[in-house]
């Protein structure tokens, strides 16, 4: 069996042409339709890949989470602006002192709600919650077909154990689910078996290789963990993929304009801040401090203002490098990096691929 590795914001939920439609006027119109809510940095795993997860005698360091009544109110002016999409995760969301609360709301509301979690903590309390209020589908991190795996990525006993166990209720209960998948070092040996258990349970699997670092918290170093062979031919492919398909990166396209939720998402951290990457460490608008809408209208000016590096402007490579704003930020060691982008686009260009200067 092959495996393909893509990285997850390629795949794309709404092509359906009249879902299609929707969101491309709210795109015309800077409409938010989607939004992430990231309720909390808690989590009962410890993955080596996390950017988000911080213990609970740390979080007072890095910021105060919103209650339900604040995540309420948030969604209720979001609701009110246009969105009606909302991926609710965390850190592991279920682990909010008031998910429940939070959860019925949403609900109530009307929104078309994706939960993410890594399914460990599916409850009977849960289980009455999602009878009465089940998702629209839920999207469960898989690292691993065992828990020796489990323990390696996620540094906790049992983990495949529980996590099955909680894909198996959700799915008992006529809850759609997808799996997602990170791969990185610690788990790189069982990808074969993690497609395998997908197909055998007939679930949806994505995959990805492409482990980004973060500036949350100061900085988060993947370097250490990324398959990097799989990585480099990422690159290599994407470069590849331009020249086949004469698809080139434009220099008068901004960063944020490669990113799927320009001018129609967004992402509130569990500490009230807005942004539209949740790999970044900026913009931080506070929805604490003013309402919704107003800081939906600053995070379009920023979207707007942020700019490429000189040194991308700059590069030979810019039109095949298929980079993101938060790419060029966190990327640890971006020399490595751009020389691999340059090197395949020099290749390919000596070679005959025909490229087009824009």
């Amino acid at each position: 069996m092959s495996v393909n590795f893509e990285p997850v914001c390629h795949r794309m939920e709404w092509l359906d042409p009249f879902y299609k439609k929707v969101w491309e006027k709210a795109f015309a119109e800077g409409i938010p339709i989607s939004g992430t809510f990231e309720l909390t940095p808690r989590c009962n795993f410890n993955c080596r890949m996390c950017y988000v997860h911080l213990k609970e005698n740390q979080i007072s360091k890095h910021g105060k989470e919103l209650t339900a009544d604040e995540w309420i109110r948030i969604a209720r002016e979001a609701k009110k602006a246009g969105t009606a999409w909302l991926c609710i995760t965390g850190g592991e969301p279920l682990l909010h002192p008031e998910f429940s609360k939070i959860w019925k709301e949403l609900c109530q509301m009307g929104f078309f709600l994706t939960l993410q979690t890594n399914a460990s903590l599916i409850t009977e309390e849960i289980i009455k919650l999602f009878e009465q209020y089940p998702p629209r589908q839920v999207k469960i991190t898989l690292y691993g077909t065992n828990d020796e795996v489990y323990e390696s990525v996620c540094g906790i006993k049992k983990g495949f154990t529980n996590v099955n166990d909680g894909i198996h209720t959700l799915m008992s209960m006529k809850i759609p689910v997808t799996l997602v998948s990170t791969i990185i070092e610690q788990n790189e040996k069982d990808v074969q078996k993690m497609a395998f258990y997908a197909y055998l349970h007939h679930l949806p699997w994505v995959s990805t290789a492409s482990v980004k670092g973060s500036k949350r918290y100061n900085g988060t170093d993947v370097s250490s963990i990324q398959v990097t062979d799989k990585l480099e031919q990422i690159w290599k492919n994407s470069v590849k993929g331009c020249f086949d398909e004469g698809k080139f990166y434009k220099k008068n396209q901004k960063p944020c304009t490669y990113c799927r939720d320009y001018r129609i998402g967004y992402w509130i951290l569990w500490d009230g801040s807005m942004r539209f990457c949740s790999f970044m460490n900026e913009p931080s608008i506070s929805v604490r401090d003013i309402t919704f809408i107003k800081a939906w209208q600053q995070l379009l000016d920023y979207e707007e203002m942020l700019n490429w590096p000189e040194k991308c402007q700059i590069c030979n490579a810019f039109s095949v490098c298929a980079k993101c704003a938060a790419t060029v930020t966190n990327l640890k060691n971006k020399n490595h990096y751009c020389k691999i982008m340059q090197s395949e686009f020099n290749k390919i260009r000596k070679n005959g691929g025909k490229f087009y200067d824009n």
